[in-house]
């Protein structure tokens, strides 16, 4: 029977209200919040307003026209909100034509939709891409909230037992939904240097978890959560045992991704820092547009970004090469802006240059960018799978009488031998993996200095329950896609992006090369090193050097960090926490730049939210 998709009523920043409708609260906190929800939308803006039901979108307009995809989007019995992109539309619209859907348009609205009412919760399963969905039933009066696999796009609740608020960011939650402020989540941000889903600075409200969706109720007044549905789990399949192979299969995948993330009604640009992701992205990206916009920032002495990114552009021969020079100024600039920027502490301080980059996108007159962000966690670039390579062999339980009982005799000595780095040497497999999962302050710097029963690591041991049997490598490589990767790497890149109205593509996360990355053994990843497959594909691409040069950091490079975090601030911090700050500083074994940016970004959300 022939569906005709409907025509999409008006209604890429999400607010909505279901159950119990709060109308007074929704229209003072959507007055409130107008700035940040037109910097994710700065195109088109509409609502709709129903029984149970009451949402605001607004849209950046990557695919289609203001006439095409308008959104909340109609469907039948169904309205949905969608935040984000997806890759593989073609494939899924000729697979619902079939099924007698037609499509009137070109935006991506249409098929999530369709493909929603036809399928239900199991589309999330099928869509290849990033994004943040909510989809009303309106006969049903159910909600389901849900993001893509690895948590690209973010999308946070709060509940009580009638109503229920939800939003693409922290703030877009009314505060007085929030809750208190979660005190726990004190310790989880000294400790990882970000805030895990599905917790929040706040104690009722929550983060929708990457991979899955969960399903709500309203009848007879009350409000049900049907719980979390995990639609997705990296799994490592080890079926690729040979370089050559493996090498061929992330060529095939990158090729094909690229074609798929270059598709946009509008011009897109390419972050260029010179390194091997970036590199890659941009001369795939160059077979499809010979006159793409490769961008780049520079910060001057001690940044090779410029060198690398200038080398490259010229053996390329391209010209259209646009370098950004970041200043004093302009990092003072964007210090000034953290806490617009993300609405919880954050420590990672590439946020900075990560802002000043998207702005100059902006500037430059782009709304899209192609990014390498996710490769490292992807295809084992940190010195993190290096340095677990070379313990791993050490960590048979076979060893633990002569090497783990000695560690915890000796203890508090090997903390002492801080620029030799013991500690790691000798903890059993576990505590080792989760040693390396954490960017803040170590538990071991902070356990004598904060008063707490709380254990953050219940995170990452819920994450490792389920990996018994893997070897450490394995393991590894899944905290870094379950852990690390959502909730620091692309927290960074959606806040950064979305505040200057720019839709930040990482197309190392497109669903085909995720899953032939997985397909190849841990072995093969590490064969000649950190990320040997991707220098292989560069290499066998490109007669350039660039593969060989050694990794360095995109991040706010100065040597004035200690003066955003002082005595002063110290004080605030613990009349507010009861923590100090400046001890564990004195206590970190390394990366202080880290640290105290973490601790700024930590007192700038205290004043503002506490």
């Amino acid at each position: 029977m022939e569906q005709r998709f409907g025509q999409l009523l008006t209604m890429c920043g999400i607010l909505g209200n279901f159950g119990f409708i709060e109308r007074l609260d929704f229209e003072n906190h959507l007055n409130s919040i107008n700035e940040p929800l037109l910097r994710r939308g700065p195109d088109q803006k509409n609502s709709i307003d129903l029984q149970n039901f009451l949402a605001t979108h607004s849209r950046l307009i990557i695919q289609g026209s203001k006439d095409d995809g308008i959104q909340p989007a109609i469907f039948k019995n169904i309205i949905i909100l969608f935040n984000g992109n997806l890759y593989n539309k073609g494939s899924l619209t000729i697979e619902l034509e079939k099924e007698g859907y037609i499509f009137q348009g070109v935006s991506d609205t249409e098929v999530v939709a369709a493909s929603l009412y036809h399928w239900g919760s199991q589309a999330f399963a099928k869509f290849n891409g990033f994004f943040s969905i909510a989809c009303f039933n309106i006969d049903k009066k159910t909600l389901i909230l849900g993001r893509d696999r690895v948590g690209q796009k973010p999308l946070y609740y709060s509940q009580n037992s009638k109503s229920l608020f939800f939003g693409s960011i922290e703030n877009f939650i009314p505060e007085k939904f929030r809750g208190n402020v979660r005190k726990e989540s004190f310790i989880d941000f000294i400790t990882f240097g970000f805030i895990p889903a599905p917790n929040s600075m706040f104690e009722n409200m929550f983060s929708i978890k990457p991979g899955s969706f969960i399903k709500f109720s309203y009848s007879e007044g009350k409000l049900i959560n049907h719980g979390s549905t995990s639609y997705w789990e990296p799994t490592i399949q080890d079926k690729i045992k040979d370089l050559n192979s493996a090498t061929e299969l992330i060529t095939e995948a990158i090729t094909s991704s690229i074609k798929e993330g270059m598709d946009a009604s509008i011009d897109v640009a390419c972050l260029l820092s010179g390194g091997v992701d970036s590199s890659l992205i941009f001369s795939n990206a160059r077979k499809l547009n010979k006159n793409i916009a490769g961008i780049t920032a520079d910060f001057g002495e001690g940044d090779d970004a410029k060198l690398r990114s200038v080398s490259l552009a010229k053996f390329l021969k391209h010209d259209n090469h646009l370098i950004r020079e970041i200043s004093n100024d302009d990092v003072e600039s964007t210090l000034k802006l953290v806490s617009k920027i993300c609405d919880s502490p954050f420590d990672d301080t590439s946020i900075i240059p990560s802002n000043i980059v998207f702005e100059s996108v902006k500037k430059l007159g782009y709304s899209v960018a192609l990014t390498g962000d996710g490769a490292d966690e992807l295809f084992c670039g940190y010195s993190s799978f290096s340095n677990l390579l070379k313990i791993e062999k050490f960590l048979n339980s076979k060893l633990d009488p002569f090497i783990r009982l000695p560690g915890k005799i000796f203890a508090k000595r090997i903390l002492k031998f801080k620029r030799l780095n013991l500690t790691r040497f000798f903890l059993p497999e576990n505590d080792l993996l989760i040693d390396l999962s954490c960017n803040g302050f170590k538990k071991r710097e902070w356990i004598d200095l904060i008063d707490t029963d709380y254990d953050p690591f219940h995170h990452l041991d819920n994450i490792l329950d389920d990996l018994d049997g893997l070897r450490p490598l394995d393991k590894f490589r899944i905290l870094n896609l379950k852990f690390k990767l959502p909730y620091q790497m692309l927290y960074k890149v959606d806040r950064a992006s979305m505040y200057n109205s720019v839709e930040a593509r990482p197309l190392f996360l497109n669903n085909n090369i995720l899953d032939a990355a997985l397909s190849i053994s841990s072995t093969v990843m590490m064969q000649d090193g950190t990320k040997t497959i991707l220098k292989k594909v560069y290499q066998s691409q490109l007669t350039h050097s660039g593969w060989n040069l050694p990794k360095t950091g995109f991040g706010w490079k100065t040597d004035s960090y200690q003066n955003i975090f002082t005595e002063r601030e110290n004080k605030f911090l613990q009349a507010k926490t009861a923590i100090n700050g400046l001890s564990l500083l004195q206590n970190r074994n390394s990366h202080h730049k880290r640290g105290y940016y973490g601790l700024y970004s930590f007192v700038n959300w205290l004043q503002t939210n506490y």
